[in-house]
């Protein structure tokens, strides 16, 4: 099956490929058709594909191809997951209902906005260095240190080298505070109401 995105309005993109994934049996293949790289989408379906492939086209577009499976174990390495873009890059490692495992890539200056979901976090630095923002606080961040955030509380994180980490949700937030936070940090906007 396939889904050409690049003319349907963002807010219905994620519902229009959930539809066709849950339709789908295990082991078929989706190929979705998108003009920005899919993070949301990988987030979204993490925990349900059995591998998947993103390509570039010549005009900038992205083809995202995903197959779907039952759940199993996950041994990866980092280096398979690593990826940078235009704003904070999260690429989902596993994704359930309960929680997500995601790992996040920042260039220098990059950041994840302030918001305040519904979602506990835990926050481990893997490499690089910045500034964590916790309940209208700043704490200094560096490979090793670990972040633990009840849900409902204030939170983001801006890289001031580059910085990989480990963010672990639960449980996972909706698709559509996901993309507030992702439109928040395309938009250069630093603090996000999940609220309204």
């Amino acid at each position: 099956m396939e889904l050409d995105l690049r003319k349907v309005e963002p807010q219905y993109r994620h519902k229009l490929v959930l539809d066709a994934f849950n339709k789908m049996k295990n082991d078929e293949e989706l190929v979705v058709i998108a003009d920005h790289y899919p993070a949301h989408l990988l987030q979204i379906l993490s925990g349900q594909i059995e591998k998947y492939k993103i390509d570039q086209t010549a005009t900038g577009d992205f083809i995202l191809k995903v197959t779907k499976k039952g759940s199993k174990p996950i041994v990866a390495h980092i280096s398979e997951y690593r990826k940078t873009g235009d704003i904070f890059t999260p690429i989902p490692v596993l994704r359930k209902d309960e929680y997500g495992v995601i790992l996040v890539f920042f260039k220098a200056g990059q950041y994840i906005p302030i918001h305040a979901p519904d979602s506990d976090l835990i926050f481990y630095v893997l490499q690089g260095k910045g500034t964590a923002y916790v309940d209208n606080k700043e704490f200094e961040i560096r490979e090793g240190s670990i972040i633990i955030v009840p849900k409902g509380v204030k939170r983001g994180i801006k890289a001031e080298t580059y910085m990989e980490a480990l963010h672990i949700v639960i449980p996972t937030p909706s698709a559509e505070d996901h993309e507030k936070v992702m439109g928040a940090a395309r938009e250069g906007i630093q603090e996000v109401d999940l609220k309204h």
